[in-house]
């Protein structure tokens, strides 16, 4: 756990990173304490962790662990209590859907009230009904006047992409840090999410043409790809413009041969690229900084000297930390050979 804890912080979007928790939790549930350690252990020496699992796992406390359901935990009038003021924080929103709130999980951090598949989920503070966060999914003809507004706002800002698209979901969320309505298509991995308070786009996950795209950035992305690979053609079928921790990035992609490349928006700093290589191999610790180390210096423009690795084959990757600069993650795609087959920048902000 000591040199888990020791990979870096990931920045998912708080409900995603919901969405991780949730599904482990769940698998807790299904599973005796020693089961779980045996499949946590497992999951380890697969190589098969994702960074995004990682920072699921870690940020999961002992003492969040759901270990305890409603009824072994509080009474009948307790749980009500908690049941009774779901739905009344449902229905404060003004949208036309109830949602039949059926499961309840107590911990020492916090109360958690479940409707059926989670269509909508709030919490409270321990001991309270002071709620601490909102999460319901609606369709689009379920939202009142009230929030057409804000359709228009997240409409917008696909026309910006050149999509005319009908939206189909929505999610609205809110916790301390505001409030906002979360709009999709059919295509779940694009949206738009819109902050209730100001009326504007403050995150979103669009697909553009390549005729659309500035051609300095898939130029940017080629180069990169040239790199790694020591080949000299790559096309892409795929752009995707999105936002995280408030910077703009593009991501170029060949789902068939399955290599991407993501770089700033804004920048056209290179921060991540995919691709299944067998002209590098990192095969133990001890190689992680020395190989990968030209290669990442005309990639990023960033010296390994200095760097520690952390991490090994049996963890999927490496971890390149230095103190007061970006950490490089590195994915090797055979644990036997040792093949990179993605590496990412995490600067810091």
């Amino acid at each position: 756990m000591e040199e888990l804890r020791r990979f870096p912080d990931q920045s998912l979007p708080w409900e995603r990173s919901r969405v991780i928790l949730e599904n482990i939790r769940e698998e807790h549930r299904r599973t005796q304490h020693g089961k779980r350690r045996k499949k946590f252990a497992g999951i380890l020496a697969s190589g098969i962790v994702t960074c995004a699992v990682l920072f699921a796992i870690l940020t999961l406390k002992p003492s969040s662990l759901p270990v305890e359901t409603s009824e072994s935990h509080a009474g009948v009038g307790v749980d009500q209590q908690y049941l009774t003021a779901a739905q009344k924080e449902i229905k404060a929103i003004g949208i036309n859907k109830e949602f039949p709130f059926e499961e309840i999980e107590h911990t020492d951090e916090y109360v958690i009230v479940r409707a059926k598949d989670r269509e909508a989920i709030v919490t409270f503070k321990p001991n309270t009904t002071e709620v601490r966060s909102v999460s319901a999914h609606y369709s689009i003809n379920e939202l009142t006047n009230l929030y057409q507004k804000y359709v228009e706002t997240a409409r917008d800002a696909f026309l910006a992409a050149n999509q005319q698209v009908t939206l189909q979901t929505a999610h609205f969320f809110k916790d301390d840090k505001g409030t906002s309505l979360s709009f999709g298509i059919d295509d779940d991995k694009q949206y738009v999410r819109v902050d209730l308070k100001t009326n504007t786009v403050s995150d979103f996950s669009l697909h553009y043409k390549l005729n659309d795209v500035d051609k300095k950035y898939v130029d940017i992305a080629e180069r990169a790809l040239m790199l790694l690979s020591n080949q000299d053609r790559f096309s892409f079928t795929q752009a995707n413009k999105s936002t995280q921790k408030n910077e703009e990035f593009w991501t170029f992609t060949n789902e068939k041969e399955k290599y991407s490349v993501r770089i700033g928006a804004k920048t056209g700093q290179v921060y991540s690229v995919k691709y299944v290589t067998d002209r590098y191999k990192i095969t133990s610790l001890e190689e992680a900084i020395s190989v990968p180390k030209p290669l990442i210096q005309d990639l990023f423009g960033i010296d390994l000297t200095g760097y520690q690795a952390y991490g090994g084959r049996n963890w999927g990757g490496y971890v390149l930390k230095c103190q007061g600069k970006p950490n490089i993650v590195i994915n090797i795609n055979n644990l036997d050979r040792g093949d990179i087959a993605t590496i990412r920048v995490e600067w810091e902000k």
